[in-house]
């Protein structure tokens, strides 16, 4: 896959995360790349890695809950694993930590075929406390090139 193709799958991938977080219940503030929707804010990071501050794909809000909800799609394999990919993991699990059961949550889309490769390296490389606040979601392509049905 060259880098436009997996731009586009990752494009793809965004739009459909938006979508299932809204058939969650959830309300979707912010989209990368997603028309109708903002460009989503960065988030601090406390000191993770190179200690830069990370953008996710997608930004909303569980209200039943009351808590931030971030999204990322990770389109292939050699994405879920660098130390970027794990850097962002623990800025966005870290975010509102503190606030127990209101401590924001992160759906990261892989494609169907990496999920259960994608759940074994977080449990391997994320801390324990965080594993019940990642929504790991499968993603398949639909249809035709364009994502539609």
């Amino acid at each position: 896959m060259n880098q436009q193709e997996t731009y586009d799958i990752r494009q793809l991938m965004i739009r459909d995360l938006v979508e299932f977080m809204k058939a969650e219940g959830h309300t979707v503030h912010a989209a990368q790349g997603v028309e109708g929707y903002k460009i989503p804010s960065v988030v601090h990071n406390d000191g993770y890695g190179q200690a830069r501050d990370r953008r996710p794909d997608v930004v909303g809000f569980d209200f039943r809950h009351k808590r931030i909800l971030f999204g990322i799609a990770r389109p292939d394999r050699r994405s879920i694993d660098t130390e970027e990919a794990l850097e962002e993991y623990n800025v966005f699990l870290d975010h509102n930590a503190g606030l127990r059961d209101q401590a924001s949550m992160l759906y990261v889309m892989v494609p169907e075929e990496l999920v259960q490769e994608f759940t074994t390296m977080i449990t391997h490389y994320i801390h324990r406390d965080y594993w019940h606040r990642v929504v790991t979601v499968g993603w398949k392509p639909r249809g035709d090139s364009n994502g539609d049905s």
